[in-house]
């Protein structure tokens, strides 16, 4: 009976020594095992549009989206937007003499019909072969160009364009024109067009044979005997003066009336703009009759521009427009100023307009005063 006893004990001490070792079997075999069964031969499965995303449930278009090459947008709609210049058209052909008026026209446009500016400028044997503003940045988009005899040769004409408002040029564009010079009897004459003229002879000039004066009887000979080619020594009667002759010099001697006198203001001069505390200076004017035209100095405060003049005087007064110097790699400010002076009492004063491109940003009154020579 105590074996029994003894026998049982040791079983059940048995079993609960190996219970453990069975539960953990079990859990080891359950985590490995799939929940939903065997699925390896399924082939089908699905991934959810939204697994990607972030916990805010909006989807990603970033993810999606194919990719598209950076472009520059401001400089892309810059350059679209500038204007552009189509033609240069004169209204008269090249060539024309000295003294005619040529009136230039300029074709042009930009996307979104903005106002623009034209600036015609002239480089010939009139301006020493140096490019010559001549008008500055105006509204309109045509110029005459009044020829004179200085300007004989080969001439060129530049226009450039901008829209209003903007920083500086966008397009320009150059035509050559040819002014002929004058000959003694009033002829135009064009060999300024063609450098190397056609002989007038049917046979060109290296093909005829070079025959010294002395020479020319053996070769081509058209009269006989000993030098018949003497001159005429028989004198010739004098012209008798008749009273029309007379006449007609003492009409061609008749006096002119005087032109009105013109001020004189070639030269170095100071030009203070009151209201403005801007000044001119220095201010060097060249003038040819009632024409003026120079180049000088735009004061403002710590700021120092460089300006073209050109404008008229007459006998007490001079009317001048003058404006700044914009170039491409330099200055890009646009400001224009119109002069009107009056000489009253040896005292030259009158009234300024100042304007940035084409509004007007101050007036005043002005008083200019000339350098001691």
């Amino acid at each position: 009976m105590k074996c029994k006893k003894l026998s049982l004990s040791i079983a059940v001490l048995f079993c609960l020594a190996a219970l453990p070792f069975l539960l953990s079997s079990m859990a080891l075999g359950q985590c490995g095992t799939n929940p939903l069964g065997d699925t390896s031969g399924d082939t089908d499965f699905y991934v959810s549009k939204n697994q990607n995303q972030g916990g805010s449930g909006v989807a990603s278009t970033a993810q999606s989206a194919p990719a598209k090459a950076v472009v520059a947008l401001g400089a892309a709609a810059k350059a679209n937007q500038n204007a552009t210049i189509q033609g240069i058209n004169p209204d008269k052909p090249s060539p024309q003499g000295p003294g005619a008026a040529i009136v230039w026209k300029v074709e042009a446009s930009n996307p979104n019909n903005e106002k623009m500016l034209y600036n015609f400028l002239l480089i010939g044997p009139s301006t020493g072969g140096q490019l010559r503003n001549e008008t500055g940045w105006i509204a309109e988009s045509s110029w005459t160009w009044n020829t004179t005899d200085s300007d004989a040769g080969e001439n060129q004409i530049e226009v450039r364009v901008m829209r209003a408002g903007s920083a500086g040029l966008e397009d320009r564009k150059a035509k050559s024109y040819v002014i002929a010079a004058v000959s003694q009897n009033g002829d135009t004459s064009s060999s300024l067009v063609d450098g190397h003229p056609e002989s007038k002879t049917s046979d060109p000039i290296q093909n005829r044979p070079r025959v010294a004066p002395d020479e020319r009887s053996r070769i081509n000979p058209t009269t006989s005997g000993p030098n018949m080619q003497m001159p005429d020594t028989k004198p010739e009667p004098l012209p008798q003066a008749t009273t029309q002759t007379v006449v007609e010099t003492a009409e061609s001697v008749q006096v002119e009336p005087q032109e009105p006198e013109i001020m004189e203001v070639e030269g170095k001069w100071t030009v203070k703009l009151e209201n403005g505390g801007a000044t001119l200076n220095p201010l060097t004017l060249i003038q040819t009759g009632e024409s003026v035209m120079g180049m000088g100095t735009l004061n403002e405060q710590n700021t120092k521009l460089q300006v073209s003049a050109k404008g008229s005087v007459s006998k007490n007064a001079m009317s001048l427009d003058l404006w700044t110097i914009v170039a491409e790699y330099g200055n890009k400010i646009d400001k224009r100023v119109e002069l009107e002076l009056v000489k009253v009492d040896r005292v030259i004063s009158g009234s300024y307009e100042m304007y940035s491109g084409v509004d007007l940003i101050g007036k005043g009154n002005a008083t200019a005063s000339r350098f001691a020579s």
